[in-house]
């Protein structure tokens, strides 16, 4: 008797949410190259970028905070899926992180859009306010994502998850990015630039933990089970 194993509808979704997440910073990242702040820039530079190039700046927020932490929200799902069918804990807490980053890009897009919508360099306080407020939330959210690679790491004792080398770039990435949201949560000049480490990890982690959830079979049926 030969089996087949089903792939589940949850991990075929995940598998395109973690592509999507990639192709979506790598688009996004391209739309407004230079056109937009950086942190330790004054308020009214900030506002000046906003005010000046606020197509860039929205096509930009609307991808990275937009359409990838939809699919973030998806990849969390995944694994909350795969943690309900293997009773992982660890795996649960990875799928939890993923939502919890998910929802705080939600909410930087939001302030954005305000930002931006309220840039005026005449009076740049409340835009430069926000953005920074803006970069602060980044940092946390980057904590919610070296939460959720370490436990996703864990999750994957004795390959139950990912790959060996999938694992080595999760403990990478966890490390990295901690050390880049202590930055963005400080506005210090002098980590936030781990991020040009921490991000191409993370676009390349996330596509592999989703397409690791892809691969994952739900149950195994018998041929002769089939119609």
């Amino acid at each position: 008797m030969t089996t087949i194993a089903e792939e589940p509808a949850t991990g075929i979704t995940a598998r395109a949410a973690g592509y999507v997440h990639a192709a979506a910073w790598i688009l996004g990242l391209a739309a407004a190259w230079g056109a937009t702040p950086e942190v330790g820039d004054t308020h009214a530079g900030i506002t000046t970028a906003y005010a000046d190039r606020p197509v860039q700046v929205v096509a930009q927020a609307l991808l990275v905070h937009g359409v990838a932490a939809a699919a973030l929200l998806v990849v969390g799902s995944g694994l909350l899926d795969r943690a309900r069918r293997t009773d992982n804990t660890a795996a649960r807490s990875a799928g939890w992180a993923g939502r919890v980053a998910g929802a705080l890009a939600c909410v930087q897009l939001v302030m954005e859009l305000i930002a931006v919508s309220g840039a005026d360099p005449a009076s740049p306080g409340r835009t430069g306010t926000l953005f920074e407020a803006i970069q602060r939330v980044d940092g946390v959210k980057m904590f919610a994502f070296a939460v959720l690679a370490a436990a996703a790491c864990a999750a994957s004792r004795h390959g139950a998850l990912l790959r060996r080398w999938e694992v080595v770039i999760g403990w990478a990435l966890a490390a990295t990015i901690t050390a880049s949201g202590i930055g963005y949560l400080l506005l210090s000049t002098a980590l936030t630039p781990t991020a040009f480490i921490s991000l191409p990890l993370l676009l390349i982690w996330i596509a592999a933990l989703g397409a690791a959830l892809g691969r994952l079979p739900r149950r195994a049926v018998s041929e002769t089970e089939r119609p």
